[in-house]
């Protein structure tokens, strides 16, 4: 191995990734993996995570009938809790038409809804904040759905960003 100092030096920022070992909660076994330091930053200083995930034009225009998950289940006797969203949508094409979207864990209670009324069609780039509920919270994947099981159109994609928190009820 080269000595330290013989690397380039470079400033960081909080989009590197740091090694580090994340614990699978059913298996209890160590995977290697990358963490991104401003997510690391944001859970230590204010016990939070967030994650943007985006939503492809086929993802979108399939939304009736197939949700997207947002965060996976973070494992037994834990709930996603969501704090704030956020919906861009990035205009490309046909305009974004849609039933209610809503946010929240698989086959679970609705944790933040972006009402059609108001807001669709988008016909061009456009953000929506969704206000989150008082819905309890279920142990799964917290997802992105469409309300009914009509496909929505529009040409573009998506990028949804949720602040969340996990909690454990076995250190409740």
């Amino acid at each position: 191995m080269a000595i330290i100092y013989g690397y380039p030096t470079g400033t960081p920022t909080t989009k590197d990734n740091v090694l580090g070992t994340q614990v699978d909660p059913v298996t209890e076994e160590n995977k290697t993996v990358q963490f991104n330091i401003g997510q690391m930053n944001t859970l230590s200083a204010n016990n939070f995570l967030e994650i943007t995930k985006t939503i492809t034009n086929a993802q979108w225009l399939a939304l009736g009938g197939a949700a997207v998950t947002l965060v996976p289940n973070p494992g037994a006797n834990k709930y996603i809790k969501v704090l704030e969203a956020s919906i861009f949508f990035d205009h490309a094409g046909n305009n974004f038409a849609f039933t209610n979207l809503e946010i929240a864990p698989l086959g679970g209670n609705v944790q933040a809804t972006l009402l059609a009324a108001g807001a669709s069609p988008v016909d061009g780039d456009q953000v929506w904040t969704l206000a989150p509920t008082t819905a309890s919270v279920t142990s799964a994947a917290l997802t992105f759905r469409n309300v009914t099981a009509a496909n929505p159109t529009g040409g573009g994609t998506l990028q949804v960003k949720i602040r969340y928190q996990v909690l454990d009820t076995s250190a409740f």
